[in-house]
């Protein structure tokens, strides 16, 4: 029969290095499986973002879509574009150029306004005297671009200076 050692003041270290081997060996995977856990929650959220976004584009389209097929709502987009298309189409270099040509030095012009037809231009300004303002009326009128050239308001000032306002028909614009 074999002898049992027994000796409670010297324990056998082995199991104690085994234990502290598997405790160190959980420890490293508990943090492995945490962080890969804490990775995991990042995709879905990042996932979950991408699949909103994408759900709300979809759900854009489809309303674009259903108000395509609407003839009133396409007749409504296509006006708005013929009318964007026509103020990007404005002549203007023709415009100016003639007004340039039409100023000296007893007239200044402040102000080119358009008006909402398109067909029509006011422009404002300021004169030396009242001849000065006549005459700029006059070659404003002998231009091509212009026509119906009418004085609509003025107003002395007390140096004699003249401010003005002029409305023509702007003949040249489409």
């Amino acid at each position: 029969m074999r002898t049992t050692h027994l000796d409670f003041l010297h324990p056998d270290r082995s199991w104690a290095r085994i234990g502290v081997s598997l405790l160190l060996i959980s420890a490293i995977v508990v943090v492995a499986v945490a962080w890969r856990h804490q990775s995991l929650i990042t995709d879905r959220s990042e996932f979950k973002r991408v699949v909103d976004s994408k759900h709300v584009a979809r759900r854009d389209l489809v309303q674009v879509r259903e108000a395509a097929g609407d003839p009133k709502v396409i007749a409504q987009e296509v006006s708005r574009a013929n009318a964007v298309l026509a103020k990007l189409a404005v002549p203007w270099d023709a415009l100016f150029v003639e007004l340039e040509a039409s100023s000296d030095r007893n007239t200044v012009l402040l102000a080119v306004q358009p008006e909402a037809s398109g067909k029509q231009v006011r422009l404002s300004g300021e004169a030396r005297d009242f001849e000065s303002l006549l005459q700029y009326v006059l070659r404003l009128e002998k231009t091509a671009e212009l026509a119906s050239v009418t004085l609509v308001s003025h107003e002395m000032r007390p140096d004699n200076a003249v401010a003005f306002t002029v409305v023509a028909n702007w003949v040249a614009r489409p």
